[in-house]
């Protein structure tokens, strides 16, 4: 049975579309995933009309219901923040994910949405991740993010900083560490090294600047290592991602969004991958956003994206 990898547009009013046409261009040049299936969600015209404009191949594969034809926004402007794509990006995103939870050796690669334009449609605040974790009743979800010199997954993510050491629990902490261990080893890594980043400057230096990683940090670090997870810290985070970058350690698990975001971007901004963890399927997505302000240019740098199809790829086989 060969892997399918289902293709999301996102939000059409941005450079989602453009950067996933741009990337399977590439990925019919070099057969990266040669013996995969790539299939793009929603209308035919839609895919080839944009494949046209851009001088690049047509795909082959749809995923095309009547709700997502009858979602489509007509009249739709680039660069524009509409509840119309809002909308359209999560009909799509809906059928993609009942298609992928059909039969096993499928992935979702998905193209960026806006927050505010599906919240405009009806959708709530929630993001790809918390749609994902709902859509799937999975509730030990990770969001996670690859670059080829660091991956993190981070422990908690789009709330204010002033809530994170409310939300911080050591089973909570735990859990991302086990995701981690898994993330590890579907990347090829036998005992993989988790390092665990500490919330407070210099980890807390033992509890003067912060009671966190002593009271709930390192017990979920020691639950880790007694069930076999090769775990360390509470780290400070400001030498941490050094370290890991070096490859003392294979993966970081950040405590907050920006602690773990921060030396990502800086070190690999332009082909970064967020990773959901915890889903029934592989899901990837480029790490940038719907770029509005370029849209019309079609000039999107597409390495994320390219990035995103070929790590799902290569989680989806192992």
């Amino acid at each position: 049975m060969p892997l399918e990898l289902i293709i999301t547009p996102g939000d059409i009013a941005g450079v989602g579309p453009e950067v996933m046409l741009k990337a399977y261009a590439e990925l019919l040049e070099d057969d990266f995933c040669e013996d995969a299936k790539i299939i793009f969600t929603g209308p035919k015209f839609f895919w080839q009309k944009l494949a046209e404009a851009l001088d690049l191949p047509v795909p082959e594969n749809y995923l095309s219901s009547p709700e997502i034809k009858d979602a489509f926004p007509e009249g739709y402007e680039l660069g524009d923040l509409s509840a119309d794509c809002g909308r359209f990006a999560m009909v799509c995103l809906g059928d993609a994910v009942r298609y992928c939870l059909e039969k096993p050796l499928r992935a979702l690669v998905t193209a960026p949405l806006n927050k505010e334009g599906i919240r405009r449609a009806g959708y709530g605040n929630a993001g790809h991740t918390d749609f994902l974790a709902a859509a799937t009743n999975s509730s030990d979800t990770a969001m996670a993010f690859y670059t080829e010199e660091l991956k993190v997954v981070l422990v908690t993510h789009h709330i204010p900083l002033s809530q994170v050491p409310g939300a911080l629990t050591t089973e909570g902490i735990l859990s991302k560490i086990v995701q981690a261990d898994l993330m590890g080893k579907k990347l090829g890594i036998e005992k993989p090294k988790i390092a665990v980043a500490g919330l407070n400057p210099h980890a807390g230096e033992n509890g003067i600047l912060g009671k966190e990683e002593l009271d709930v940090i390192a017990p979920a670090i020691e639950d880790a290592n007694i069930i076999g997870i090769q775990a360390f810290g509470p780290l400070p985070s400001d030498t941490l991602f050094h370290f890991a970058r070096e490859k003392r350690y294979d993966i970081v698990v950040a405590m907050y969004h920006d602690q773990g975001l921060i030396p990502i971007k800086l070190l690999d901004f332009e082909s970064g991958v967020n990773v959901t963890l915890g889903l029934p399927f592989v899901r990837t997505s480029p790490d940038h956003g719907t770029a509005y302000n370029i849209a019309e240019d079609f000039e999107a740098d597409h390495r994320s994206a390219l990035a995103a199809i070929k790590l799902a790829c290569r989680l989806a086989k192992e």
